[in-house]
Parts: structure tokens; sequence; C-alpha cells
């Protein structure tokens, strides 16, 4: 070996001169070892076929909480009338109140025939309200539709209320 080097070192001009003969490097090329080609591209693959699988089940996932999410989330509280719609429900909730208060007052105060059965159908109408604003407002499009929905729940069980405050009124004028 030593005797090849000293020689390629001694007429190294001769081997400069010299072209290599056509598709050489392919030749060489072959002659390597094909695994550590092979299987660097086997790598290169697998890791990018990983990372587009673990893209997938990210973005799959994403798009099922999304899914899931609560409507409330998504369509009461980003939309444009939730000012109106918050306005609205808390003036509704103020008249229920009012109502509610003047008819305990008056079942607490008088003995009045069938004051229970009223009390009882109140406390009903205000759970129905309540059960309508956490189940049905939040489905209720975002929209003047459903503020009109919304106004007339709350108008039925306002007036179903002040029907049931005056019933009370007049049992009370009708036993004096």
């Amino acid at each position: 070996m030593d005797k090849l080097k000293d020689f390629i070192d001694t007429h190294k001009e001769a081997f400069e001169d010299d072209l290599l003969p056509e598709g050489h490097f392919e030749r060489f090329n072959r002659k390597l070892p094909v695994s550590s080609r092979k299987r660097l591209n086997r790598i290169s693959i697998f890791a990018v076929t990983v990372a587009a699988a673990v893209t997938l089940l990210v973005f799959i996932r994403i798009v099922s909480d999304m899914k899931d999410a609560p409507i409330q989330q998504t369509s009461m509280y980003a939309c444009e009338t939730q000012k109106e719609i918050d306005e609205l429900k808390f003036y509704y909730n103020m008249q229920l109140d009012e109502v509610s208060a003047q008819i305990r007052a008056l079942y607490k105060s008088e003995q009045i025939p069938g004051g229970l059965e009223l009390l009882k159908e109140t406390k009903k109408v205000l759970k129905n309200s309540h059960k309508f604003e956490e189940a049905v407002l939040p489905t209720l499009p975002c929209s003047d539709a459903g503020l009109f929905a919304m106004n007339q729940h709350y108008s039925n069980s306002l007036e179903s209320l002040q029907i049931m405050l005056s019933q009370m009124e007049k049992s009370i004028q009708y036993n004096n």
C-alpha cells in the first residue's frame, strides 16, 4: 500500500490530467453499500409519515372538540344582538320576580282558597322559565327571530303569573 501511495504522490500530475471515464460516479455509487442509503430514505419517509399522522390526529381532535362544544359558546356569545338578548332577559326576569313576590306576599298575608295551588303553579312557571334560559335560549338563532321567540316565551310566562295574581286579588275582594 505504501508503494502505491508513493507512486501516486510522485506522479500526481499524471493523475490530475486524466478525466474519469463517463458513468464512473454511477458505477461507484452502485458499488457502495445500498443498505445505508435505503435505510436513510426509509427513516425519512417513516418520520414524515408519523408527523403527518400526528398532525391528522390533532386536527381530528380539535374538530371533534368543536362539535362537542356547547352551542351557547358559539352562537349566543358571539352574536351581534347579545346586548339586546341580555337586556331583554334581565327585564323579563325582573318582571317575573316582581309578580311572583306579590303572589307570595298575598299568599302569606291572606287565607285565600286555592292560594296554595296558585303558589305551586307560580313556582312551576318560574322553574320552566329557568329551564328555558338554560336549555332553549342558547340554541335560539342570533337574530330578530331569536329575540322574537324569547320575547314570546317571557311574555307568556309573565302573563300567566299576572293572571294568577289577579285571581288571588279577586279572591281577596270576594272574601272581604
